[in-house]
């Protein structure tokens, strides 16, 4: 705040923000249906962060609206947002009434616009709150491009704006008459062409509801506002790419969720059951990386273009998602009038950017569906090799419990446990049947087939080999460059506009912008409907015949290691039967006299006991099988040297794995 040195009065002097006004970038037609998510967080972090400042020096703005809203680029290329205009701005503490009137008719308040605009009401005072609805009204501009509110005729038709701010019920957000003393269209959510994301759209939704709330036993205060804000800004957001349905979302998680809510998140937005949710992350099982106790704070950090990824078990077909209707593109009169031809120009503009915008999307789903795919196979293949592994440790384990097996059951051939580790042999035959024929060899059979051949791959590979796919087409340069002429040829009717009189060469010129107006518009429809929009349909239908074999695998897979983890249980229930049967052989030993300190227990009873240790570290830690098998195989040499090992040799099989 400066003094002026002649008259003494005081004025504010601010940093010059070279990026305009957030008004100036809405009127842009790149910015006809909003800002992009991440610019709209953006305004809503410094404008509650401007809004905070000045209700904690006990001032009241007065005429929020997105051209008293300035853009400052930093040095370092950073945006920020930034409050200016505060001729209107009063001290004014909480609920201190005050009856002057300030402001813009569309960002007004309903009692403020009847007293201000229709004349009425002339006693009503009003709260520093009234500039909670204006700040509903510019984040409503800001996220659909749109003002909430609006009658046929625009601001002329005043009573008929007073009617559609005033009737609308609690948790309405906009409304408008579309024609002439036709009905008015109330909504509770964001229009369709909206570029915020359904995650974030959850949580501003319930914000604008808040804050466009008529009713005074209703309306928010600045705290809430204050708290919701911080509430949205405070989430971490998760992008996951929804392969089934070739669509990016956004989780807005909690810091402090864990798996659990993360999963719930997910199927609010896509319907998908936490159960039937595959999530993979570089190619690994997302609980692999984090742990279901983790915080969501802790997660890897994810964008757009790198998301996890996730697939659906309960769903093996793969679609594109439907898109808004397209805007129509103007077409031109014949005649020349400057300030019809430059609007019609800025709605072609404006169409053009969209059609930019979804080729964009395309491509990006284009990239990501065959990064999900590589994704998926590259999972496949870990997890067959960790099986193979797996299989190989439990047939390994198998050998050595029927080795011990075979022991016990010739020290206890004259005894009472005959006839139980009889029926234990023959569990063991057949489990040792079912690990080699039902896990052991489709297991290898898979591995074989999709690990060293690769074939899953392969047929990957021969279902897109002659797509024209978007990214080798370079789609996205060609309608960059062509809503670039668009944007040129509309920049030319802006002078010619401004001109006003226009010459007969002019004219000409004039004509020539609308015709390439008119021309580029067609070329970059085409290339949306004709080019890019048809060949992502195919790549998805690739995916889905090609994920319904790779889910076939993963489902095998999957039941092979359900049924490699139930041999190894029901492999450890034997062994420690058999170490039991061990167990009461060596009590009825006659080389046992007495049980004390002086008890002595037979050398075999005592390397069987050893062998025990070794099956069940191995069974519960996966120790090396290798080591174990020497290691028995010394022990029933050991056996053989204490006198027994004619008759327990004799007996066993020395065929080892």
């Amino acid at each position: 705040v400066f003094q002026e040195i002649h008259n003494f009065v005081q004025v504010i002097v601010m940093e010059l923000c070279t990026g305009g006004s957030l008004f100036n970038l809405l009127d842009d037609p790149e910015n006809s249906y909003g800002l992009p998510a991440q610019e709209f967080r953006l305004v809503l972090e410094h404008l509650t962060s401007g809004i905070k400042h000045l209700r904690d020096n006990c001032l009241v703005h007065r005429d929020l609206k997105p051209g008293n809203i300035m853009k400052f680029i930093s040095e370092d290329g950073q945006t920020i947002y930034k409050l200016t205009d505060f001729g209107a701005a009063r001290e004014l503490k909480d609920n201190q009434p005050f009856d002057s009137l300030y402001g813009t008719e569309e960002y007004l308040h309903p009692d403020m616009y009847e007293r201000a605009v229709l004349r009425r009401s002339v006693n009503t005072t009003f709260t520093a709150n009234v500039d909670l609805w204006s700040i509903g009204v510019t984040l409503f501009h800001v996220a659909t491009g749109n003002l909430p509110f609006r009658p046929y005729g625009g601001r002329k038709n005043k009573a008929m704006m007073h009617r559609i701010i005033t009737e609308k019920a609690a948790g309405v957000i906009s409304g408008s008459q579309l024609s002439e003393d036709g009905p008015i269209e109330y909504s509770s959510v964001l229009p369709a062409h909206c570029h915020l994301s359904s995650g974030l759209q959850e949580l501003v939704r319930p914000l604008l509801a808040g804050l466009l709330e008529i009713s005074k036993q209703r309306m928010w205060t600045f705290d809430q506002y204050f708290t919701t804000v911080t509430n949205i800004l405070s989430k971490k957001v998760v992008h996951v790419f929804y392969m089934n349905k070739s669509s990016s979302i956004e989780v807005y998680a909690n810091q402090d969720d864990v798996l659990y809510n993360f999963k719930e998140h997910i199927k609010l937005q896509t319907d998908v059951q936490p159960e039937s949710q595959i999530l993979l992350l570089g190619s690994e099982h997302l609980e692999k990386k984090v742990d279901a106790s983790t915080l969501v704070r802790g997660y890897p950090e994810t964008d757009v273009d790198s998301p996890i990824f996730l697939y659906s078990t309960d769903n093996n077909n793969v679609i594109i998602p439907n898109e808004p209707e397209l805007p129509k593109f103007p077409s031109f009169p014949n005649s020349v009038s400057v300030e019809n031809d430059v609007n019609l120009a800025k709605l072609g503009c404006s169409v053009g950017h969209e059609c930019k915008r979804r080729i964009e999307k395309y491509s990006r789903m284009d990239r990501l569906l065959k990064v999900g795919v590589n994704e998926f196979i590259e999972m496949l293949k870990y997890s067959l090799i960790a099986l193979v592994e797996k299989t190989k440790h439990l047939g390994d384990m198998t050998a050595v419990v029927a080795e011990l097996s075979e022991t016990v059951s010739v020290i206890g051939r004259n005894t009472d446990c005959s006839k139980d580790m009889s029926a234990i042999s023959s569990r063991l035959e057949s489990l040792k049947l079912n690990v080699t024929s039902g896990i052991i060899e489709p297991t290898y059979q898979l591995h074989r087939k999709f690990v060293v051949d690769e074939s899953l791959n392969a047929e990957w590979k021969s279902a897109i080999r002659d797509k024209k796919c978007p990214c080798k087409t370079r789609s996205v340069e060609r309608a960059k460059h062509l809503t670039e002429r668009l944007r040129d040829s509309w920049q030319h009717l802006l002078r010619d506009r401004a001109t006003r009189q226009l010459t007969y060469n002019d004219e000409q010129f004039h004509a020539l912008e609308k015709i390439k107006v008119a021309e580029t518009g067609k070329r970059i429809k085409s290339l949306l409907n004709d080019d890019v929009r048809p060949v992502v349909a195919q790549i998805a239908e690739c995916v889905a015949d090609w994920y319904k074999h790779a889910q076939t695998i993963y489902v095998k897979v999957q039941y092979l290691e359900k049924d490699s983890n139930s041999c190894s249980h029901s492999l450890a229930g034997i062994h420690d039967h058999i170490f039991q049967i061990k167990e009461d052989l060596r009590n009825d030993d006659g080389e046992i006299q007495n049980i004390g300190a002086n008890a002595q227990v037979s050398p075999q009873f005592s390397l069987c006991q050893e062998t025990h240790n070794y099956i069940r570290n191995a069974l519960t830690n996966a120790q090396d099988i290798g080591n174990i098998l020497r290691e028995n195989a010394e022990l029933i040499q050991l056996l053989q040297q204490l006198g027994q090992g004619d008759d327990i040799l004799n007996s066993i099989d020395h065929s080892r794995l």
